[in-house]
């Protein structure tokens, strides 16, 4: 259903404008992909929301949302998987957030962690959409480490004054684990 939503935007595009198939490709893939990640999104908020949290999965998602897409990571191959792997991820998050009373300190080491590996590996690039220009990568690990830190610096200054805190921290630091790619076969 999505591929055919796709084609049919992407087609009344290109018989208004002149796009060339290579850029009508991409065009179709990046709003595939879009709709795609708002179905998901959607199906994540309505879930959570139904449980009552809603508050806490829009801070996941958009703290996944503004750090993912620079930094890279872990990548199923089927959007059913994506789905499962994603649910899976927030409620870990969620769970570690409700149930583990973290330290000012802990939390600070548990950033810096995060950080660092951002730092170290940043941008990972995924075989199936590869970016090559470096000045893109270069683009990428900047504002990755960026948001990061701005997030970092956020969580830790909620600290005192909101539980919302320690979900910033158990994304980042997902977010930092799942760089480390599952093996290919």
């Amino acid at each position: 259903m999505v591929n055919s939503i796709s084609k049919k935007i992407i087609n009344s595009i290109s018989t208004n404008e002149n796009y060339n198939e290579d850029k009508l490709e991409q065009m179709e893939y990046a709003l595939k992909v879009l709709l795609h990640e708002l179905i998901k999104t959607i199906l994540l908020i309505t879930i959570f929301s139904v449980f009552g949290y809603f508050k806490e999965i829009l801070i996941i998602d958009l703290t996944m949302c503004i750090i993912k897409p620079f930094i890279g990571g872990y990548h199923e191959n089927t959007q059913i998987k994506c789905f499962v792997a994603t649910l899976i991820l927030e409620i870990g998050i969620l769970s570690l957030s409700l149930q583990c009373n973290v330290s000012f300190i802990s939390n600070c080491i548990l950033i810096s962690l995060s950080i660092f590996c951002i730092w170290n590996q940043a941008p990972i690039i995924n075989s199936k959409m590869p970016i090559s220009r470096p000045q893109l990568i270069r683009n990428n690990r900047i504002r990755g480490l960026s948001t990061s830190i701005f997030l970092g610096a956020l969580s830790l200054a909620l600290y005192n004054y909101s539980n919302y805190s320690s979900l910033i921290t158990w994304t980042i630091l997902f977010q930092a684990m799942l760089m480390f790619n599952k093996k290919e076969s």
